[in-house]
């Protein structure tokens, strides 16, 4: 009986910390999210705050980028297309996808060393490993790249999901950074053509890539029902883990 209420008292414990960081994170967009999206949405003013930190420019930008992948306080595209117009497209591709890679691998540090002690305490590290999809190495990965290409699916949450498996890291930042070139080229090309006046084809750009985005987030949707459906229903640990969970010297 102690050590269940020692159990149940980290549960209580983990709901709180995780309403604070929850708190916090819309307290950062409430007061600062706002203004910072402004800030990359007006690309001039953007760029002449960009050039006040001279060299230190592009270290700031990526600072930003890793904050907006494990925060996501502010949105993907004005940031990827504000980059493009400083940098040009390949540039800001290049800072767009080093500030990705950065804040994947905090990402994964974190949930690799929390996440998981928090699934065993709520005892949902079965269920997830029961997972079909994620039993079979290629299937999965098929699914990470599909999803992590699509067009208008969240990305950086899956990130925080695929943390709580056991895919490799190398291969995980192999298969997510490949396939977000495209997203991120098309958003950092329509920046380029704004920073140059070149309003027709910045337009043109953004229009596929917007109408690209409405099927890719059908998809994503079909594939998720898929495999929810597909997840198998029996009962997960003995009874007396689902009675009591895990103790906390297990954690």
């Amino acid at each position: 009986m102690n050590e269940k209420k020692k159990t149940i008292l980290l549960r209580i414990l983990i709901i709180a910390a995780l309403l604070a960081v929850a708190g916090a994170c819309i307290y950062m967009y409430l007061h600062f999210g706002k203004s910072a999206v402004e800030l990359v949405k007006d690309t001039d003013r953007f760029k002449a705050w960009i050039d006040g930190f001279g060299v230190w420019g592009v270290i700031v930008f990526v600072a930003i980028r890793v904050l907006q992948t494990v925060v996501k306080f502010i949105p993907t595209e004005p940031i990827e297309i504000a980059a493009g117009l400083v940098w040009g497209w390949f540039g800001g591709f290049m800072l767009c996808l080093l500030g990705n890679m950065i804040g994947s691998v905090i990402i994964l540090i974190m949930t690799r060393r929390i996440g998981t002690r928090i699934l065993r305490l709520f005892r949902l590290e079965n269920k997830l490993q029961s997972m079909r999809f994620l039993q079979d190495r290629e299937k999965r990965n098929r699914l990470l790249f599909i999803f992590y290409l699509v067009p208008g699916t969240p990305k950086d949450t899956m990130t925080y999901f695929a943390g709580l498996t056991d895919i490799n890291w190398i291969e995980f930042m192999i298969i997510s950074s490949i396939a977000r070139i495209p997203a991120i080229v098309s958003s950092t090309i329509c920046g380029a053509y704004l920073g140059a006046n070149n309003f027709k084809v910045a337009a043109i750009v953004f229009a596929i890539s917007a109408l690209l985005s409405i099927p890719g987030a059908m998809i994503y949707k079909k594939i998720s029902a898929r495999y929810t459906q597909n997840q198998p229903q029996s009962g997960i640990g003995s009874a007396q883990e689902t009675e009591n969970g895990p103790t906390p010297e297990e954690l």
